[in-house]
């Protein structure tokens, strides 16, 4: 696999830039060519991971606890992003994964709840509450010894330990996507690889578009 890099050039446009034969031609991949989402979306997973792995690197005991619990808790949020697929986007696989690294499977499965069920929606024994009313002692004039309240407690995370623990787990996944991208890579090589060189022009300049915040309600 081969990571080219994109700049903006205000006189040129966009400008590819990478490891590939001086002069190529960017061409565009015809939408009727279901690998395509597919391609993109790895690549956009594969960039995540490494957003994921970065935050965790960043975890250090020089910190406030609470900033490393912020960037063990953006890790978590990029490591389930890459396993849901949306309108613009196909997840990876989890079983996929799965088969390809079984020794990673009790760490997927542990993080995977932990995000779920205990930093997104509050449903595990990783924080226990009770509620209660106080009772004034026998004698009181009021029957009540202060308002009702409720308490509770949460499991204490070493997130130094357990960075390194998810950071593992992210690399393992970083593999499987880039297992992923030369498989697909490959196959759309085949693809086209039959065609003259004119009939690849043909297909036109990629759609090239600046990220940008407005209209951020839609999808691209």
């Amino acid at each position: 696999m081969i990571d080219y890099s994109m700049q903006i050039d205000s006189q040129n446009g966009v400008v590819i830039q990478g490891d590939f034969i001086p002069g190529s031609i960017a061409v565009n991949i015809p939408d009727s060519n279901k690998k395509k989402r597919q391609f993109i979306s790895l690549f956009l997973n594969k960039k995540d991971i490494e957003r994921g792995i970065d935050y965790l690197n960043c975890i250090s005991l020089n910190n406030h606890p609470i900033a490393n619990e912020g960037l063990f808790i953006s890790a978590l949020a990029m490591f389930a992003k890459c396993f849901v697929s949306s309108e613009s986007r196909t997840g990876l696989d989890k079983d996929g994964f799965k088969k390809f690294s079984p020794q990673s499977v009790k760490l997927f499965d542990q993080y995977d709840a932990w995000r779920n069920k205990h930093f997104l929606h509050d449903e595990n024994s990783m924080t226990e509450a009770i509620a209660f009313l106080l009772v004034s002692p026998e004698g009181s004039e009021s029957v009540f010894g202060g308002p009702p309240s409720v308490v509770w407690n949460s499991v204490q995370i070493n997130y130094i330990q357990e960075s390194r623990q998810l950071e593992n787990l992210l690399q393992e996944i970083w593999k499987y996507v880039v297992h992923l991208i030369d498989k697909v890579g490959d196959s759309l090589t085949k693809d086209y690889s039959e065609g003259p060189r004119e009939k690849l022009l043909e297909y036109g300049e990629p759609p090239f578009k600046i990220a940008s915040t407005n209209n951020p309600h839609e999808k691209r």
